[in-house]
């Protein structure tokens, strides 16, 4: 499959394809034509602006997440909805078309994957609980300032330095929360800001967010304060999902370990 870059958004490395805003708008239509009265927010038909979530039950649409390694034709983009009800994520659906693999979680039933043999598998986290044990995912977004450059070859640098088993950056939030929670990978993280208008938004992680923490991993909302290592408060703070930022983990003892060193890399 191939699409021509429609358009940018926040610089020259968002980009935006006719093929992205025709899948958000065929689910979008579908969505609204089952459930007239919920909210949906959509990557391609909201703005760059603060978007609002309240109490009401409302729909997330990333129709293509990863999609510069959509334009590039790199196989690593997917499929994003999430179901969400009084600022509660309920469902979580991520679909990766080339590999023909469907990952999917409810709230308090667990995570699933179906694959091209079309069998459904529970899913779930691995036992990674040390940096020299894990694969970790790190993505350094759209920012290409020198700040922002730094600060994510510091923590890449510190990460290394303790020791990792290997680094990856797949280009794609749901597929590396969808390989956190399957076992294919036991980090993957992206920091952020509203301020500086860089990091992914509610229809990038909410659905990794219920994925992750069915199949028995972490998540945490990494633009809190450091971690502290004689509380548990900081660690068990999940992703928020007005944020910019995402974190998730196999166990609490990786988490701990790569918050603490992407907090000594700052």
């Amino acid at each position: 499959v191939e699409s021509e870059i429609k358009n940018t958004k926040s610089s020259s490395t968002d980009l935006v394809t006719e093929t992205d805003e025709r899948c958000e708008e065929l689910i979008a239509n579908f969505i609204s034509s089952k459930f007239p009265l919920h909210t949906i927010i959509g990557e391609e038909s909201s703005s760059s602006e603060r978007y609002k979530l309240t109490n009401k039950p409302t729909w997330t649409i990333d129709p293509i997440d990863g999609t510069t390694n959509f334009v590039h034709r790199l196989k690593l983009s997917c499929v994003i909805i999430s179901h969400i009800v009084d600022k509660t994520v309920r469902v979580g659906v991520i679909y990766d078309p080339m590999a023909k693999e469907l990952f999917w979680a409810s709230r308090g039933k667990g995570a699933f994957l179906r694959g091209e043999d079309n069998i459904v598998h529970p899913i779930s986290v691995s036992s990674a609980d040390k940096i020299p044990n894990a694969i970790v995912s790190m993505d350094p977004g759209y920012g290409r300032d020198m700040s922002g450059v730094r600060k994510f070859c510091a923590i890449q640098s510190e990460i290394l330095l303790r020791g990792v088993r290997n680094i990856r950056v797949l280009g794609s939030t749901g597929l590396n929360m969808a390989y956190v929670a399957s076992g294919r990978l036991d980090c993957a993280f992206e920091e952020g800001s509203w301020d500086s208008n860089r990091g992914p938004k509610i229809w990038d992680f909410a659905a990794g967010l219920i994925l992750v923490e069915e199949a028995g991993g972490k998540t945490h909302d990494i633009s809190s304060k450091s971690v502290d290592e004689d509380s548990s408060v900081e660690i068990d703070k999940s992703i928020d999902l007005m944020g910019r930022s995402f974190f998730c983990a196999s166990t609490p003892g990786l988490a701990y370990e790569v918050l603490q060193a992407i907090s000594d890399a700052k």
